[in-house]
């Protein structure tokens, strides 16, 4: 057995040797090296210049010049000081930038690399629609007006430069007290991406007349318009008489129930079938 496996290292090592397989693969690795380095760089970068580390960041350079200086000068006073701080800089940089640090990490978790890889976030879509459901069913028997836009691969950057950033978790007690009246945010749509509320009081493009019939108000319009321009899926519920439908390609499906929303919602949100990825850089 012994004989066997020498004699197969021998041969591996001999086709190696023959090939040069080594030497590509050693490159191939070199250069994914370098640009993770420069990925990490430039994430770093973009990190510091949107957060209050920039002018901290400015000052561990002057300190870390200041000590390469003392070191050739021989300093051993100040080589000593800055020694010790060196020591015990890390940690203190760590609470200085604990928020954010968490903030970055709670991006990069979000992310679209992340998402590709992430098994539970059909799981999240799916828990979305049942609270929007859920929440969509009780405006209706309340009649509350509603307007709830789902963005699909098609973004709609316009409509929410428009509204109020949430970046909230969609939760049905949350979409009832947007869409309560006389609150602050009622007017106009929300947005969800994924699992989550991007914004709130955002105001779609109006359908023509024509392609809506002439009973239907300002919302049945609206949610017809933003869907002739995108892939979105865009919930109503009639402040009138509770009537839930929903838009999509240009085309109102009308008077649904609750459960007929959900099933409608999970054949079209179907992460696995449509590759909807939640938008994470909203604006």
């Amino acid at each position: 057995m012994q004989n066997v496996i020498k004699s197969l290292n021998g041969m591996l090592s001999y086709i190696i040797d023959v090939l040069d397989l080594t030497s590509p693969i050693r490159y191939a690795i070199t250069a994914i090296d370098i640009l993770l380095v420069i990925t990490i760089f430039i994430y770093i970068a973009k990190f510091i210049k949107k957060t209050r580390a920039g002018t901290i960041v400015k000052g561990i350079i002057l300190l870390a010049a200041m000590y390469i200086i003392a070191k050739l000068s021989n300093m051993v006073v100040l080589t000593f000081l800055l020694d010790n701080f060196m020591s015990y800089g890390i940690i203190l940089l760590l609470i200085v930038f604990q928020p954010e640090l968490r903030n970055v990490f709670e991006k990069l978790g979000r992310s679209k690399l992340v998402d590709v890889f992430d098994m539970d976030d059909n799981i999240l879509v799916k828990h979305a629609i049942s609270e929007v459901t859920k929440a969509t069913e009780i405006m209706s028997m309340k009649q509350i007006g509603a307007l709830i836009v789902f963005q699909r691969n098609t973004k709609v950057s316009e409509v929410l430069r428009e509204g109020v950033p949430l970046n909230a978790k969609v939760t049905s007690e949350l979409i009832q007290n947007i869409f309560m009246p006389r609150t602050p945010l009622h007017d106009g749509a929300i947005v969800i991406a994924g699992s989550e509320i991007l914004a709130a009081k955002c105001i779609l493009p109006l359908a023509s007349e024509v392609s809506v019939p002439r009973n239907l108000g300002t919302r049945h319009r609206a949610a017809v318009g933003i869907t002739e321009i995108s892939d979105a899926l865009v919930i109503v519920v009639s402040e009138e008489t509770g009537t839930i439908s929903l838009a999509e390609g240009g085309k109102l499906t009308r008077d649904l129930t609750a459960d007929q929303l959900r099933e409608l919602l999970d054949k079209k949100l179907d992460r696995t079938k449509t590759n909807v990825i939640r938008n994470i850089v909203r604006k």
